[in-house]
């Protein structure tokens, strides 16, 4: 039987999928790499790209929206986490503020606002 479901590609980070990678090596590169014949769906199957969304009206697999409501949220819970461990480095003063740079607070509240109403959008009850 044939799978008719809309399945969401698992990803390390929410927006690194195949597609999306393929897309920075030609902005990068000129190249133009092929897609792999199927990728890792968040329910656990491989399933070919063309049968992946990141949108989440788009999914019909529900372990994938499952799975994805997850790991969106888990995303900005690192989001807001991180954000307090900058409050945290302002407070403590110059010296230990004095590294690389890293996104500022209000990139990380978008950033995790971005993720929740994406989560929302699934419409997953928890």
């Amino acid at each position: 039987m044939t799978d008719l479901h809309i399945h969401t590609e698992k990803t390390p980070m929410p927006g690194f999928g195949a597609a999306q990678i393929r897309a920075i090596i030609i902005d990068a590169t000129g190249f133009e790499p092929d897609l792999p014949a199927t990728v890792r769906t968040g329910c656990g199957l491989r399933r070919a790209p063309a049968r992946t969304s990141g949108r989440p009206e788009d999914i019909t697999c529900l372990p994938c929206r499952e799975w994805l409501h997850a790991h969106l949220l888990e995303w900005a819970d690192r989001a807001r986490s991180d954000r307090q461990a900058d409050l945290a480095e302002l407070l403590a003063g110059p010296a230990r503020r004095c590294r690389k740079w890293r996104p500022s607070s209000a990139d990380l509240r978008r950033e995790e606002h971005s993720y929740r109403k994406l989560a929302a959008r699934l419409g997953v009850a928890r």
